[in-house]
């Protein structure tokens, strides 16, 4: 019997705009050679909020995303408007687990308004799926690429993700050819 091809669940959590979650859905599928499914949208679990960061701890949201696996193989993703973070650092952009298979990204740190710009819708998009197929490339065992042009590029801030390329490099596009 073959093998069956891990799936991709994307979850919009919280407030999202859908069409957004759709475009990236329809677009991430090809890169990874893998069928798409957009869950219903879920809310952030309380749980995850911290008072006093005013952020939402980002492997919260991650166990909350294990649970609605169907099987071990898919890799889920979410992508939500709020602060995330982890404890060492101020806040993150996204935040995966290759044990679980999950990922979240949020779209906080993504807008420009974040950091005192005008608002740029046209520039969110492309943000978003350089995250999102980064953060999946890690749920498909990739590590961080030196390459800053490669979408596998580890991105500290928004100018990171405007200047890498949105697709893998050579050397990362052969990694994962060879994991999935």
């Amino acid at each position: 019997m073959a093998l069956l091809k891990s799936k991709i669940v994307v979850v919009p959590m919280g407030e999202v705009d859908f069409m957004l979650v759709n475009k990236l859905a329809s677009s991430i599928g090809p890169v990874f050679n893998r069928s798409v499914d957009i869950l219903k949208g879920m809310k952030l679990p309380t749980e995850a909020y911290n008072v006093i960061r005013n952020q939402h701890y980002a492997q919260v949201i991650l166990s909350k995303l294990e649970r609605t696996k169907a099987n071990s193989r898919e890799k889920v993703i979410a992508v939500c408007e709020e602060d995330l973070y982890v404890p060492d650092q101020a806040y993150v952009m996204g935040w995966g687990d290759g044990l679980s298979g999950t990922a979240v990204v949020s779209l906080f740190h993504i807008r420009q308004e974040f950091y005192g710009l005008p608002e740029d819708e046209a520039k969110i998009y492309p943000r978003l799926y350089k995250e999102v197929v980064h953060h999946l490339g890690h749920l498909f065992d990739l590590i961080e690429c030196r390459n800053p042009k490669c979408v596998n590029y580890f991105s500290r801030i928004m100018l990171d993700i405007d200047n890498k390329g949105d697709k893998f490099c050579d050397i990362c596009r052969r990694r994962l050819t060879s994991m999935v």
